[in-house]
């Protein structure tokens, strides 16, 4: 038999560690806030503690998160991120394996601060830094990324984005963002969209070219313009009649500065023309002036910025289809431009009127506004008036028939602003409520049911 001696082991024998002790259980889930007000369509950020029984932090124990309805409130992340979905109370909770924490979140409305009319359809933003589009939706002037048909109510615009505010033209909308950037999406062949030759995706925002920051945007038929920071106005998509105020005619993919040194304190742009008050507040207009809209007493087109006449100073300026109205410092309301359906206010028959006129009321304003063939005003008690085209409603005077001079608007609503499109009418009130009335037939009214309405109707959502 053979023996194998084995070699003893070296070095004294060392007992294994003890293993760890089992990490403490959760005794406690703390949330901050303790509770939360938000905003409909607005996101808020809760942060979630873990504590044991001793009261000792846990750091990185795994969390889980509900809502004890899913819709007033969802969870929009693992992070604690809460998302409002329509006006309620809620139960936000917290849970580290069997021990939960909880917080109730109020959902509070969208409120409307702003609103435009475009063609067919209506922006506007809200207290959540949020846009909303409804309306007309065949070339995705809504945002949501589809061209729908229409949409009747509401819809949140896909924008990353917090807004300070919104504009509406004949197929395409801008929102202005609070760094003063512009984003515009739908219609984009004439370059409206601002975003250069290649415009990439038209049915979602996208953000205007250039280095320009704006304080406000203006949507035309197939045109967009802004007032920049330091008071100049630039403008681009279409130009075919100088509308863009650059003394060409050429259409523009991004912005291109007004003509001129002139400071800017407004602007408005219509279907083919734009107007603008400068700092000194007189009045200038470029752009188509087969009708006179332009003011300057003559019917020749303008690629520039062109005095009206008369040299008064104004508070307001519109510019409509072929039409123009201001409010003078004094209140008074003057319009120029066609007058086929009473549009100008003047009580004077079917005609072109190629000087600022009078309207023919004895009515103080402090604001007006322009659409194809209509024109609207905020008296000094915040009452609105009408005048113009009225086949659809538009006026909201309760009837359809046209009116050649400033009529009142059913039911006494006072107003803060009022926009009008191209044959119905939005306002927003002294309560920050949205009004709409008019041709509806396209959803512009904002409420499931489609069609016109002879006087103001809430917009659905408040």
């Amino acid at each position: 038999m053979t023996l194998l001696l084995l070699p003893a082991c070296e070095g004294p024998f060392v007992a294994p560690l003890p293993y760890p002790p089992p990490p403490a259980p959760p005794g406690s889930v703390t949330i901050t806030p303790d509770s939360a007000t938000i905003i409909t369509d607005d996101t808020l950020r809760l942060t979630a503690v873990v504590r044991d029984t001793s009261g000792a932090e846990l750091p990185g124990y795994a969390i889980s998160w509900s809502s004890s309805d899913t819709t007033i409130a969802r969870i929009q992340n693992g992070l604690g991120t809460v998302r409002g979905q329509r006006p309620g109370v809620t139960r936000i909770r917290a849970f580290a394996g069997a021990v939960e924490g909880a917080v109730t979140v109020f959902v509070t409305p969208v409120v409307f601060n702003t609103v435009a009319a475009g063609a067919e359809h209506v922006c506007a933003s809200a207290n959540n830094r949020r846009a909303y589009c409804w309306g007309d939706n065949g070339e995705g002037a809504i945002g949501t990324g589809t061209t729908s048909f229409v949409e009747p109510v509401p819809r949140l615009v896909s924008l990353a984005e917090a807004i300070a505010g919104v504009a509406a033209g004949g197929g395409h909308s801008c929102a202005l963002t609070i760094a003063g950037g512009a984003d515009c999406w739908g219609r984009f062949q004439l370059g409206q969209l601002g975003r250069g030759p290649t415009t990439g995706d038209p049915l979602v925002p996208g953000l205007v070219t250039g280095s320009i920051l704006f304080v406000s945007l203006a949507g035309g038929t197939d045109h967009t313009c802004g007032r920049a920071t330091d008071n100049r106005i630039a403008c681009w998509g279409s130009n075919t009649s100088g509308q863009l105020g650059d003394n060409s005619v050429m259409n523009r993919f991004d912005p291109h500065l007004v003509f001129g040194d002139t400071p800017w304190l407004a602007l408005s742009t219509g279907a083919n023309h734009t107007c603008a008050l400068a700092v000194d507040h007189t009045a200038q207009c470029w752009g188509a002036n087969d009708a006179g809209q332009i003011g300057d007493s003559s019917v020749a087109e303008r690629h520039g910025p062109t005095p009206v006449t008369g040299g008064r100073q104004f508070l307001s300026i519109a510019a409509g289809g072929a039409h123009s109205c201001a409010v003078s410092t004094a209140g008074a309301l003057f319009c120029w431009g066609r007058n086929t359906h009473g549009e100008t206010g003047t009580g004077l028959p079917d005609s072109v009127v190629v000087v600022p006129t009078a309207a023919a009321t004895g009515l103080t304003f402090r604001a007006v506004t322009a659409g194809a063939q209509h024109s609207c005003g905020i008296a000094t008690d915040s009452t609105a008036y009408c005048w113009g085209e009225n086949g659809a409603g538009q006026l909201g005077d309760s009837s359809q028939s046209a009116r050649p001079i400033p009529v009142a608007v059913h039911g006494g609503l006072r107003f803060q602003s009022l926009s009008a499109g191209s044959a119905f009418t939005c306002g927003l009130t002294g309560g920050l409520v949205v009004y709409c009335w008019g041709d509806g037939t396209r959803g512009q009214l904002g409420r499931p049911l489609l069609g016109s309405s002879t006087i103001p109707v809430r917009v659905a959502g408040q």
